[in-house]
């Protein structure tokens, strides 16, 4: 199927598009939680929440109406046409907003995810305005501190829940 698409690139021998989360994709997102359930459900609070594809498809539908009320910004990122993970804003207001991802366990440590958030990044401080972003991860979660690292995160501090807090401001 096609989709709206906000942006490719390739790594590799991969072809990835950004684009707009729609409900076809809801059977292979599912299919990729599913697979990736036990490193997905350590860092992921949701991830125990979507047990059937009817589940991910009613997400990906408030994941658009959120789109709509201007509370957040998703896309879902294929790999060679199929769905395999997404990359969010949510807790967006007019000056900011906190990143969010996830992708399927075959595609991590290609530089894939960097590649992403360096997209959002651009897309957060030149189309939507925003002065600054957040990014949280998990204490043992270095995967995702190096992603935050790499495209110019600074680390903040450790919040109330004991998650890493990075910040990136606009130049």
């Amino acid at each position: 199927m096609r989709s709206f698409t906000l942006y490719r690139f390739k790594v590799n021998k991969h072809s990835i598009s950004l684009v707009l989360p729609e409900t076809w994709q809801a059977p292979a997102l599912f299919e990729q939680l599913k697979k990736n359930h036990k490193q997905f459900s350590k860092y992921l609070k949701w991830a125990n929440n979507i047990d059937t594809v009817q589940k991910e498809a009613e997400s990906i539908k408030s994941f658009q109406q959120k789109m709509v009320d201007g509370t957040n910004f998703n896309l879902v990122i294929l790999i060679d046409g199929n769905p395999a993970g997404m990359i969010d804003l949510h807790h967006l207001t007019h000056e900011s907003g906190e990143v969010g991802y996830w992708l399927s366990s075959d595609y991590q440590h290609l530089g894939i995810m960097t590649k992403c958030v360096e997209f959002l990044i651009d897309y957060s401080f030149t189309q939507l305005k925003l002065n600054y972003l957040l990014l949280r991860t998990a204490q043992d979660n270095s995967a995702s501190q190096n992603v935050a690292l790499r495209t110019g995160f600074k680390y903040e501090k450790d919040d109330e829940l004991g998650r890493k807090v990075f910040k990136k401001s606009i130049k």
